[in-house]
């Protein structure tokens, strides 16, 4: 017997020593196939976000992202540019398939209010624009796999099986008063064949007392069963309520990066009235004409936003193009006029002033346009402020190409009592240099041809549709 399991023992030895040298060579021919197998082991599948989850998450983040290319603003606002007396409104609609409709508003100040009829005649500087933003790929999410998507799994679970545990409750509830109720029919019955002619009168009130209670209780039983709400019913709310919950909890899943990109088809219409001033002619009233032109243009825009807890790697770009019938009210000067009438009688005397705000240049309309621009934002100091670069270049039949650049700091007054951080307030100081290469043979230095302004926007989320 020794001598047979000593030649067992070596036999498995001798097994398992063929098995490991052919395991270590077939592991040197494929080596790629091991890591791949560790990698499974290191990454399992359950440490990652399902397509509704992910898409979920970033399109949150993309609904906050979309702005409007005529403010230099991101996301839903109500914005006020102190320097050129406007307002913006921007709303958006999200569809179904993550793609979102953004819809802008922007007109003149008049007299610190927004109007976009003034006595009958239309406002100064209305225009409305719609741009359609549709995702496209490649999209990723960074964030701390173990911890959150077990958190976030842990959150999902207990709310799946709340959902379950109501369901099964309610069910118990509702069968538990069906047996209650042929318990008690059982008695009724059971009362009512007992009562006799042979009982006494005493025994005969007390059963019939003791059967009316019951039969009182059975009618109350009926009576709730028939207001409650069918199983089905409670079951589709409870899922409903279930599905509600998820969506909050993914809501909450903390990511530490996001980036996606997205592209932005558009069209516009801007109306343009106003006073336009020439000196040469001979009388005051031949001066001033009322000038009322709407033109109309055609955008199409790149759009590419990544966000990262640590802001050095956070930035926002946008590349554009435009196709515009326009005029070129943009090239004409601002004046201020006031007109002096002198009112007198034998017993009192009075001047009146009317002040006139009216724009000076040759006036031009029917103008076939372009224009490629770039917003290139570098967020800063915990993605609480952010570098604004915008560089463009205009293009105006019978003209030459017109260059522009900009730069501005953006920051964000948060609001403390928000725990996602939202901003209460966006503010941007910019420095603009126009017409770099001075086709207008201006006067003024390059640095004299300079626009130094604030911007203001109020972010507001009911304008959401």
């Amino acid at each position: 017997m020794v001598i047979n399991h000593l030649k067992i023992t070596k036999m498995k030895n001798t097994i398992l020593l063929i098995t490991i040298i052919f395991l270590t060579i077939k592991g040197s021919a494929q080596s790629v196939d091991n890591t791949q197998a560790i990698d499974k082991l290191l990454k399992p599948q359950s440490l990652s976000l399902d397509s509704t989850q992910f898409y979920q998450i970033v399109r949150k983040q993309f609904s906050a992202i979309i702005n409007s290319s005529g403010k230099n603003t991101i996301g839903n606002y109500a914005s006020a540019d102190v320097k050129n007396e406007q307002l913006a409104f921007n709303a958006t609609k999200t569809f179904k398939n993550s793609n979102m409709l953004s819809v802008n508003a922007n007109g003149g100040v008049t007299d610190g209010f927004f109007a976009i009829f003034n006595q009958t005649k239309i406002n100064s500087n209305i225009g409305i624009d719609f741009k359609y933003n549709i995702l496209i790929k490649p999209m990723s999410l960074s964030f701390n796999a173990k911890t959150e998507i077990d958190r976030l799994q842990k959150h999902l679970d207990s709310i799946e099986t709340l959902n379950k545990y109501n369901n099964i409750l309610y069910q118990h509830y509702i069968e538990s008063l069906h047996k209650k109720l042929e318990f008690l029919n059982a008695e009724i019955n059971m009362l009512t064949s007992q009562l006799s002619p042979k009982l006494s009168d005493r025994e005969s009130a007390i059963m019939g007392y003791q059967l009316t209670l019951k039969n009182l209780e059975a009618d109350s039983l009926r009576l709730k069963l028939h207001t409650l709400k069918p199983v089905t019913d409670v079951c589709k709310s409870n899922k409903e309520q279930a599905y509600i919950g998820k969506k909050e909890a993914v809501d909450e899943f903390k990511y530490t990066g996001i980036c996606f990109q997205w592209i932005s088809i558009g069209a516009g219409i801007q109306n343009n009235s106003f006073n336009l001033y020439n000196p040469d002619q001979p009388t005051l009233t031949s001066q001033l004409s009322s000038q009322n032109y709407t033109t109309w243009n055609i955008v199409v825009e790149w759009n590419r936003f990544k966000w990262s807890q640590y802001s050095n790697f956070s930035y926002y770009l946008l590349v554009g193009g435009r196709f515009s019938m326009e005029d070129n009210f943009s090239d004409l000067t601002k004046v201020e006029l006031r007109d002096t009438y002198q009112n007198s009688d034998m017993v009192t005397q009075r001047t009146v002033t009317k002040k006139i705000t009216a724009f000076r240049g040759d006036y031009q309309t029917n103008l076939v346009g372009g224009k490629l621009y770039f917003d290139f934002y570098k967020f800063l100091w915990g993605n609480d402020a952010a570098l604004h670069i915008y560089p463009e270049v205009n293009f105006k039949q019978d003209q030459s190409p017109l260059y522009n650049a900009g730069i501005g700091l953006v920051y964000s007054f948060k609001d403390a009592a928000d725990k996602g951080g939202k901003a209460k307030i966006n503010s941007e100081l910019y420095f603009r240099l126009s017409d770099l290469s001075n086709i207008a043979n201006s006067n003024l230095s390059l640095l004299g041809r300079n626009e130094l302004g604030l911007r203001i926007s109020i972010p507001v989320s009911i304008f959401n549709f």
